[in-house]
């Protein structure tokens, strides 16, 4: 391919960057009150950017010296990203302008973290993966502690940068003990190394190395200690997209790095993904069950959703043949985009009720909100039947495809599990819907957001859930043609 060529299929990159310039430099010439301008500013950037997705869609190739790989896969993973992005950008505004917290800088920060996830999601190399890794991370710190003013918000942002860095050190490590142990550093050559029967010493480091630190990214028990006061610091809609975001763009990695380069020994880490899987969905939903906090509530329930993900993981390296591995990361990919629709929805309806800044999201807060905004509440309850799994909505699609993955990799018993914790999250969620139906209002309610920009979003958030979960097939097909990009 020529220069141009290659310029071509970095298309969505290049106008995320020019929209991260725009933003910046409109930014200096609005006043305080137009400031909001920022917002159909940042939204029609990013739908630009998801048009330059289509546009690159079928491409399928590696350009810049095998640094950078533009295939479907990748693709659907920008495409996730820009429907996350454009929803943030809605529901931020009204939270943020209550607290002072300036527009300029939020848009600038969030769409920094978005072009880090486009650059791990088409890394093809593991230098180009950990430089996406930090461009995506990096910001997601500074947007957890961007409420300056909170101490909750400084002291959340803080471990959140310690724990991450080390983290990220740890990703360093076994990045360096792979390139010792192969030669290379890029994921085909690493996968066509010979690795098959050198489990000893030096891959063992290198892959312990990388299991920790990729799975403190998704937030996997027993590395998710940042997670519930990074979220309840952060501000609440922020909350909503580190929730989401960070998560997906970490999975892109764990796909990149596990069910790419180190396909050929799945069967070495199989067995301590089986752990982390059933530890991860299990403490998650029983400490979620233990919440009065909704915000922390979600912040927990969101280490869970992490366990039911990574059952797709499992059943890609436990499958005996090529449909049933391309089914276990068909099942991944469904998931992390249902869930992002709805996760980042339930956080920003918590947001909505915070507009008193005395208020911190208790699930007395919710009481009797299906009289005082029954739209609003309906929204609310159709998330929560989502999350929990109900049908028709896509959080049922979602369990059901990781379920019945899991089942044809021959991992029934783990689907069992995930049945199990199903349930047991049903408690928490359906709390939520019986304090808004059935519960007084409190005597002084807490005043609601009605922003236009949040209603929307909402809006479009809610009717996701339901088309997804009633209408799948479309999207389905589409992730079938992205898996088949690993194969």
């Amino acid at each position: 391919m020529t220069y141009v060529d290659d310029l071509v299929t970095l298309l969505p990159e290049l106008l995320l960057a020019f929209l991260i310039l725009g933003i910046i430099t409109t930014d200096l010439f609005l006043s305080r009150p137009n400031k909001w301008l920022l917002t159909p500013l940042a939204v029609g950037g990013l739908v630009l950017v998801g048009a330059a997705c289509v546009a690159v869609w079928d491409i399928n190739e590696t350009v810049y010296a095998g640094f950078y790989r533009v295939d479907d896969l990748s693709v659907f993973f920008k495409a996730s990203t820009v429907v996350i992005g454009i929803l943030s950008v809605l529901f931020a505004p009204a939270y943020l302008v209550v607290r002072r917290i300036p527009l300029g800088e939020f848009h600038m920060i969030l769409l920094s973290a978005l072009l880090g996830m486009f650059i791990l999601a088409s890394s093809s190399d593991l230098i180009t993966l950990f430089l996406g890794l930090e461009l995506m991370t990096m910001p997601s710190y500074l947007l957890t502690g961007l409420h300056k003013t909170d101490r909750y918000s400084n002291e959340g942002g803080l471990k959140y940068f310690l724990l991450g860095s080390f983290a990220s050190a740890i990703v360093l490590f076994g990045i360096s003990w792979l390139y010792g142990i192969t030669g290379t550093t890029n994921i085909a050559e690493i996968a066509a190394s010979g690795l098959e029967g050198r489990m000893g010493g030096p891959l063992l480091v290198a892959l312990g190395f990388l299991v920790v630190g990729s799975t403190f990214k998704i937030a996997a028990v027993p590395f998710h200690y940042w997670t519930p006061d990074a979220y309840q610091g952060a501000p609440t809609p922020i909350t909503g997209f580190l929730s989401v975001g960070p998560k997906l763009g970490a999975f892109a990695l764990l796909v990149r790095v596990f069910a790419e380069a180190l396909a050929p020994i799945r069967a070495d880490w199989l067995g301590i993904f089986l752990v982390l899987t059933v530890l991860t969905m299990t403490v998650g939903n029983v400490v979620a069950l233990t919440q009065v906090n909704v915000k922390r509530m979600l912040a927990y329930s969101s280490i869970a959703h992490t366990g039911y993900i990574m059952v797709g993981l499992a059943a890609f390296a436990n499958a005996t043949d090529a449909d049933g591995a391309a089914q276990g990361i068909e099942s991944v990919l469904f998931y992390v985009l249902g869930y992002a629709v709805m996760n980042i929805a339930a956080f920003a309806v918590v947001g909505m009720l915070q507009r008193d800044t005395r208020r911190f999201g208790g699930l007395n807060s919710f009481a009797g909100l299906g009289s005082r905004s029954p739209a609003r509440a309906a929204a609310m309850g159709v998330l929560m039947l989502s999350l929990t799994g109900i049908p028709p909505t896509v959080g049922f699609f979602a369990k059901l495809y990781v379920l019945l993955a899991a089942v044809d990799a021959g991992l029934a018993w783990l689907a069992v599990i995930l049945v199990l914790n199903a349930a047991m999250a049903a408690f928490y969620y359906l709390r939520v819907v019986v304090y808004m139906y059935m519960r007084d209002p409190e005597d002084d309610p807490a005043p609601l957001d009605t922003s236009p920009f949040g209603t929307v979003a909402l809006a479009l958030s809610v009717a996701g859930v339901v088309i997804l979960g009633l209408f799948p097939g479309a999207v389905l097909s589409l992730i079938e043609v992205s898996a088949a990009s690993l194969f």
